[in-house]
């Protein structure tokens, strides 16, 4: 019997090890997996904070909370301690994001949602708006699911996206729009201007924001989410402790001068007297 890990209802779910070892991606903290790892428990964090949250937003959704990296693996750090406090014979390692384990499938086979055609994870309550974090342990657990399933497949993501990015049954990443707000590289001229269209200066949440499961998402119960949320940025906004400061100030300042640049003089109608 599990103990309950977090003060909050979050969904839980079990996959063997086994299930995924085949599937498990290049990463350096793969060398911190338990030996003889047996499950994975994986947890869904929502992230969704009504829309009125984003009546003004400028940023994916996901980016708008402080970096979920730092609060996902605080809650997941507490529940590792009271794993290993029920079971001191057993190792519990945690992941987020950085993880060897491909988070989405094993959460599919945990039981905890169906994949959609954007590659996302959508959950019956939540939708897809939810990060994944996961613990691996040596601890044998019996699994809260079985066979991959996916989404209804009504194409509203593939049709919606403004990229083509969905098109050809499988997400093209390089024309992503998130992807493209994250480039490191130059942008051209066409990206430019994808990404002034789409009136956000990092990420993207067309495919999510058309998907019918995530009309009726349920908001979190993750009180740090709403606490820090920053929906809006400037040039002035401190980039430290937010989901897009990995990739460096200087991406971000790009791709915030491509809306400074485009704004109207708000000098031009003025009359001189």
């Amino acid at each position: 019997m599990i103990p309950p890990l977090f003060s909050i209802d979050l969904p839980v779910g079990v996959c063997s090890f086994e299930a995924v070892s085949a599937h498990l991606l290049p990463c350096r903290r793969k060398v911190l997996l338990p030996k003889n790892a047996k499950s994975i428990l994986v947890v869904l964090f929502p992230y969704y904070l009504g829309e009125e949250a984003y009546a003004e937003a400028n940023i994916s959704r996901y980016a708008v909370p402080a970096d979920y990296h730092d609060i996902v693996g605080a809650m997941l750090a507490e529940a590792c301690a009271k794993l290993r406090k029920a079971w001191p014979e057993h190792q519990f390692v945690p992941f987020c994001d950085n993880s060897p384990i491909p988070e989405v499938y094993a959460a599919a086979k945990a039981g905890l949602g169906v994949i959609g055609k954007n590659g996302l994870l959508i959950h019956p309550r939540y939708g897809s708006f939810c990060f994944i974090g996961e613990v691996v342990t040596d601890l044998a657990l019996s699994p809260t699911g079985d066979a991959i399933r996916t989404c209804c497949g009504c194409g509203r993501c593939e049709n919606s996206c403004p990229a083509g990015a969905l098109l050809g049954g499988s997400v093209a990443k390089a024309h992503c729009l998130s992807a493209v707000t994250q480039q490191k590289q130059e942008l051209t001229e066409a990206q430019r201007l994808q990404i002034l269209q789409s009136g956000c200066v990092w990420g993207c949440d067309i495919c999510q924001t058309v998907c019918p499961q995530n009309q009726n998402a349920e908001k979190t119960p993750i009180a740090a989410f709403y606490q820090t949320a920053i929906p809006y940025i400037t040039a002035d906004t401190p980039i430290e402790g937010r989901a897009f400061a990995w990739r460096g100030e200087r991406v971000i300042r790009r791709n915030l001068a491509i809306f400074e640049k485009n704004e109207p003089d708000k000098n031009a109608n003025r009359r001189e007297d």
